[in-house]
């Protein structure tokens, strides 16, 4: 009875060994998941600064194209604003002129 109660305690504490061994396999397991979803969750955060990055940049080409449409628009009225200015000055030399020859046949 001494030797079948010391195999059944031998065959207990193999058995525990085996739960214990397979608990441990089950948290290693449990931690390699861990790891892997929190490197999911990082490439997933890199992936969204990335896309919120080149989201920023588009804006500002965006900006900057709009600035200088701006920038082209006002150097089109400066310069047609130069040619109203122009075509006046012409007329008023146009204008003196005529002026100066109606004094001229005038005082004939």
């Amino acid at each position: 009875k001494a030797r079948e109660a010391d195999a059944r305690a031998k065959e207990a504490d193999a058995k525990a060994r085996e739960a214990d061994a397979l608990a441990k396999e089950a948290d290693a397991k449990a931690r390699e998941a861990d790891a892997r979803a929190k490197e999911a969750d990082a490439k997933a955060r890199e992936a969204d600064a990335r896309a919120k990055e080149a989201d920023a940049i588009a804006r500002d080409n965006e900006a900057k194209a709009k600035e200088a449409e701006a920038i082209a628009r006002e150097n089109e009225a400066r310069s047609a604003q130069d040619e109203l200015q122009a075509a006046l000055t012409e007329l008023h030399a146009q204008e003196a002129a005529y002026k100066a020859k109606v004094d001229d046949l005038t005082r004939r």
